[in-house]
Order: C-alpha cells, then sequence, then structure tokens
C-alpha cells in the first residue's frame, strides 16, 4: 500500500512504500553513525521488490518515482561523503555500489527512463593487452552499478567503438576478438577497422579534397597497412566522422553522449593512501547528472595513476627524485627493514610531474619526491634498492615512479569548473560538439588535447566545463614494464630513443602557447594575418627554448650527480664481493637509464638540436604558421565534410 509522506528538506509530497522509507531513513542514520553495513543492502532489495510489485499494482506514477529517486540520491551522496572522508572501506564501497543497484531499480518502474545513453569510443593502436584491460574494467563498472538496466543480457545504455590505427595482424585480430568476447559478455562492441575508415575517407575526400589537415591524405596507398599508424588526433578524427554519419541516421542522437577514453586506461582510481584499484566513481551516473542539469557541450575529466605527458618534460624532477633516494638510502642497513612505505598523502599538485609546471601556470616548489616501495611481505633495505633499480626503464615509457598522481574526492562528482585543456584520454561531448575535430592532426604534435582546449575555450566558454571524474592511467604493462605501442618511441634492446616524441612535444608546446596568444587576439572568430601568426610564433619558440635549454642542462647536471653517487666505492652496495654480485643488476639498470638520459638529452642529438637550431627551427615553425593560416578553409571543409554525410 503506497502513501504519502513529506520529506522534511524538500517539503514536497512523495508518495513512498512505507519499507522502502523505513529503509533510506535507518540507512541514513547508520551512515552518520558510521555503522553502515552490506547487510542493509538485502533490506534495500526486497523493499524495492515490494515498491516493484506495489508499483504494479497500483500503477504508480512516474512523477511519484523521480520523488523517491531523488531522495534516494541524496542518500547515496551521504554515503559517499562519508567514504572520502575518512571511512573508505570495502564493506562501505559494497554498499555504495549495491546502492546504485537499488537505484536502477527504481528508474525501471518508470515507463521510460529518458537518461543519457553513452557511446564509448577507444581509439587503440597495437595495444591489445591494454585494450582488453580497459574493457575488462569497462565490464566491471557495469556490473558495479548496473548503468541503464541489463535487459536481454545486453548493457541497455553502454556501448562500445573500437577504431583500430594497428599494423600488426595479429593484433588487428585480437581487437575485432574482443568486440565479439564483450558484446557476448553484455556490452555492445563495434569495430572500426582500417578499411571502413579508409572508404569513409576516400569517400568524403572525392567531393571535398581540403580535408587532408583533418584526416590525412589517402594518395599513394596501395596497401592498407599503410593507413594504419596515423596518430591519435588524425584517428579521432576519423571517428568523429564514423560518428556523425551513425548518428545522423539514429533517432536517439540527442540522447546519446560520446565517451572518448584511451586504451591505456581504467574505469577505476587508486588512493593517496592505497595503489588498490576501486570501482569507486559511477562515471556513467555522474555524467548524465551534469549534462541534465547543466548546459555543457564538452566535458573532460582527467586521469590519477601514470602522467599524461611524455618522458621529455619529466625527466629533470625523476632525478631529483632518483638523487634523494640514493642519498637516503645510503645512511640505511641493507639488511635492515625496508623504510620506504610511507605514503605521501599531501601532495595534490597535478603538475607535480612536470618539469616546466611554471609554463601551465602551477607553482611546483617542491625539489623531490620520496619514493614508496611497491614489495609486499617483509623485505630489506637492499631488496627496495634493487626494485626501484628495476623500475627506471619503465621512466621512458611514461611511467613515474616517485610522481603517479592520486585522486582526491575534493568537492564530489558534481561540481565542474571551466575548462582550458581537453584529457583527450577522457572527455565528453554532444553529438552536436563533433564539429570541434582535434586541430592540426596532420602536424602530429603533442599538447593537441590542451591546444584544443584553448580553441573550446574561447568558443564553448561556459558549456565547456572540467569535472573531477578522473580515469586509472597505466603507461606500461605489468609483464614487461614497457608500453606495447607508444608513438615516437622506438625500444632497442636497453636502448630507447625518444627523439622523435622529443620534437612533438617541444613544438607542441610552443603551439600551446602560441595559440593561447592567438585566442586573446580573438582566433579562431576573428582571421589574424600572417605577419601577426609569425610574431607570436617567434616570440613564443623563443621563450620556450630558454625554458627547455634550462631543463636540458639540469637534466644533465643530475646525471652526473647520480653517477657519482652509484659508483662511489664507499657506499654499502660497492662495499664487498657479496655485495657486488647481490647488487650488480641493480647497478646494471642505473648504469642503463643514466645511458638513455645522455644519449636523449645529450647536445648533440638530433631532437635537441631540431629544436635550438635556427635553421631546423624555422622549417617547423613554418609549418606550424601555415597550420594555424588554414585553420578557417580547415573549419569550412569541416562543416561540408559533416553536412554531406
Amino acid at each position: 500500500m503506497l502513501f504519502q509522506i513529506t520529506h522534511q528538506e524538500d517539503k514536497q509530497p512523495v508518495t513512498m512504500h512505507p519499507a522502502l522509507r523505513k529503509s533510506l531513513f535507518q540507512l541514513d542514520e547508520h551512515i552518520t553513525e558510521n555503522t553502515a553495513s552490506s547487510s542493509h543492502n538485502a533490506e534495500l532489495d526486497k523493499h524495492l521488490q515490494q515498491l516493484t510489485q506495489s508499483a504494479a499494482d497500483e500503477k504508480t506514477d512516474n512523477q511519484s518515482i523521480e520523488e523517491i529517486i531523488s531522495l534516494y540520491k541524496k542518500t547515496i551522496v551521504k554515503l559517499e561523503q562519508h567514504i572520502w572522508h575518512g571511512h573508505h572501506s570495502k564493506e562501505n564501497l559494497k554498499l555504495y555500489q549495491n546502492m546504485f543497484k537499488t537505484l536502477e531499480g527504481l528508474y525501471n518502474l518508470k515507463t521510460s527512463d529518458d537518461r543519457y545513453s553513452f557511446k564509448i569510443v577507444i581509439p587503440v593502436a597495437d595495444r591489445p593487452q591494454h585494450l582488453q584491460q580497459c574493457l575488462n574494467s569497462l565490464l566491471t563498472l557495469c556490473k558495479c552499478y548496473k548503468y541503464g538496466g541489463f535487459k536481454n543480457n545486453q548493457f541497455t545504455k553502454i556501448s562500445v567503438l573500437i577504431a583500430d590505427d594497428s599494423r600488426d595482424k595479429n593484433n588487428i585480430k585480437l581487437h575485432k576478438g574482443y568486440c565479439t568476447e564483450f558484446s557476448n559478455k553484455g556490452i555492445k562492441t563495434e569495430y572500426f577497422g582500417l578499411q571502413e575508415q579508409l572508404t569513409l575517407v576516400n569517400m568524403l575526400s572525392a567531393n571535398n579534397d581540403d580535408l587532408t589537415h583533418i584526416i590525412s591524405s589517402t594518395n599513394n596507398i596501395s596497401d592498407i597497412t599503410q593507413f594504419s599508424h596515423k596518430g591519435a588526433s588524425i584517428m579521432r578524427n576519423i571517428t568523429y566522422l564514423k560518428l556523425n554519419q551513425t548518428l545522423c541516421r539514429n533517432t536517439v542522437k540527442e540522447n546519446t553522449l560520446i565517451y572518448f577514453i584511451d586504451s591505456d586506461q581504467e574505469f577505476c582510481v587508486n588512493t593517496a593512501q592505497s595503489d588498490d584499484k576501486h570501482y569507486a566513481i559511477n562515471y556513467f551516473h555522474y555524467l548524465n547528472e551534469n549534462f541534465t542539469t547543466q548546459n555543457i557541450s564538452m566535458l573532460t575529466g582527467k586521469v590519477v595513476g601514470d602522467p599524461p605527458v611524455s618522458p621529455a618534460v619529466m625527466a629533470a624532477n625523476f632525478q631529483h627524485d632518483i638523487k634523494n633516494f640514493v642519498a637516503t638510502i645510503l645512511n640505511l642497513n641493507p639488511e635492515g627493514k625496508c623504510q620506504f612505505h610511507k605514503n605521501e598523502t599531501d601532495h595534490k599538485d597535478d603538475a607535480a610531474y612536470h618539469d616546466m609546471a611554471n609554463l601551465f601556470g602551477f607553482s611546483n616548489q617542491e625539489q623531490f619526491f620520496n619514493y614508496h616501495c611497491t614489495l609486499p611481505g617483509n623485505h630489506h633495505n637492499g631488496d627496495c634498492f634493487n626494485d626501484f633499480a628495476n623500475k627506471l626503464d619503465h621512466f621512458f615509457y611514461g611511467e613515474h615512479p616517485t610522481r603517479k598522481t592520486a585522486f582526491y574526492y575534493e568537492n564530489g562528482f558534481t561540481a565542474t569548473s571551466p575548462a582550458r585543456t581537453v584529457y583527450t584520454g577522457n572527455y565528453v561531448i554532444k553529438p552536436e560538439a563533433l564539429v570541434y575535430f582535434i586541430p592540426f592532426a596532420n602536424l602530429k604534435l603533442r599538447m593537441a588535447g590542451p591546444v584544443l582546449g584553448r580553441i573550446m575555450k574561447a568558443k564553448l566558454q561556459q558549456g565547456f566545463v572540467s569535472a573531477n571524474l578522473p580515469m586509472l592511467h597505466n603507461r606500461t604493462i605489468d609483464s614487461t614494464g614497457q608500453s606495447e605501442f607508444r608513438a615516437g618511441v622506438i625500444n632497442n634492446n636497453n636502448a630507447v630513443d625518444l627523439g622523435n616524441e622529443f620534437i612533438r612535444q617541444f613544438y607542441g608546446d610552443v603551439m600551446l602557447f602560441a595559440m593561447e596568444k592567438f585566442t586573446e587576439e580573438g582566433f579562431p572568430d576573428k582571421t589574424i594575418d600572417r605577419e601577426t601568426i609569425q610574431s607570436i610564433l617567434n616570440a613564443t619558440y623563443n621563450r620556450i627554448k630558454e625554458t627547455y635549454i634550462e631543463k636540458h642542462n639540469t637534466i644533465l647536471q643530475l646525471k652526473s650527480q647520480i653517477n657519482e653517487q652509484i659508483h662511489n666505492q664507499k657506499y654499502w652496495w660497492n662495499h664487498s664481493v657479496e655485495n657486488s654480485h647481490k647488487y650488480k643488476s641493480a647497478l646494471i639498470n642505473f648504469d642503463a637509464f643514466l645511458e638513455n638520459i645522455q644519449s636523449n638529452f645529450d647536445d648533440n642529438t638530433d631532437s635537441y638540436l631540431q629544436c635550438t637550431s635556427s635553421n631546423n627551427a624555422k622549417q617547423h615553425l613554418d609549418k606550424l604558421l601555415q597550420a594555424v593560416f588554414d585553420y578557417q578553409d580547415d573549419l569550412t571543409s569541416w562543416n561540408i565534410a559533416l553536412n554531406s554525410q
């Protein structure tokens, strides 16, 4: 039997089953008293069944159910705050997840569910292990929270598009196989491969040959594999065309959000207290809340875990941390209990990993971070020394062993703020935002997301926001400590060549900070003359070059200092024949790391000369100049392409 109650906070009449009302109030009390228990979930399930039966019998109207949902969501938020304000436990997290499952049951009582559906897009290039791990995390998330419901063996509001830029046939086969595997497991997963991409590009380019800056040229392609490894920006732009084509034919276009993620990410987070994976964010629920209650066209999250930047801009601060680690451990007894298990809990600076954080407006004054040992069980300082040395080469694939980013709850998941950077591995758009392609894609520069973000800030203003909905970023595979595939990084046994990535990073930074000046001049709505573009690029280049040279010198100085530390014969790892044998592999790893630092940051490297030599720089800056000058024409060509589908 349903009856009317009045909630004290809302003063609104609510039709609610008395058992459910009692359960909600009891749960509220237990959360307040720090005694939330998973046993309450069984009661909630029972009461939900009663409400379902009662709703069927009494034909409860949608408005009444919405009012119940509103109250229930407030109870969920209260538990959420309870968890993140010092009560994070497996029991509370399980209760939190089950409460969302109950919430889905309430939505299922309505005659229709008008919440957003999500099309998750994962561009990938030769990363089967990462992709499988990413899809497994999505499946786990769906099972934990059941967003949109589960009917006919499918999660009804979640689907995936794999945009494959792979070259290796075995990897392509694996990626295709995952589409079948995860579709069978309940998540509709579609494959968008090279042949379909090439067909789409050729079709659109036939009547619009000015798209090459955006989606590349298909001229002289005689083998389909020649259309692989196009780069992340070009791959996303081609996928935009695929999505536009699909959604234009879809009657639910207005109720779909497009969610771009990277294959080396997972739908979970870490914490400052633990490196464990926590499925503690109901991403789809909160994205729906944000897009429903705010006038948003594009929302970007961030990442936790491994930094989202290149090793080319982390080598100085990582070596500061290495130097600190060695200076600390040399004074410890190698046979003593490991002293490196104190988690850092106060470092919340998003740019702590970046050598040039000051360029982005961050004041990073701390010179080093302490290393947190990840070895389990009882072990000694000497074991930690060996393990740390084993991690050194991971750095060249994008991992930062001392400055991983941890998740902090802050103001919750519905709080948003104006954004200026698109994290291209974690952003959500409405279909109408497909007009904003990734700019200058054919240049294959790094920092494409921040550059797009500056344009979005100018164009969308309050419609472009950031929310605290990060994903866990894992640059390397546990089994190897290396990336499966990383554009611009060449691995030759123990030697790692970052040269191409270094150049892409440097001129990506030049484009980014020049774009800030361009938008101040009214770009892209206002056309800027060539002379002004050239002047801004030259001034920005000189400023960025000075910063890079300063950090370059610091990197080489630190390299020499660490080399002296490691090979000082008075320190215990060099003391005796026994120690020399025990720590031989660690010393080899240190030497290999330092050799890679030298080979990648030496004054005579081609990458360094490409960035600092005037003649070389002119060639790169001319390409940037032409790209910016052509941007208005690119916009016109893109709109023609979208409207022709």
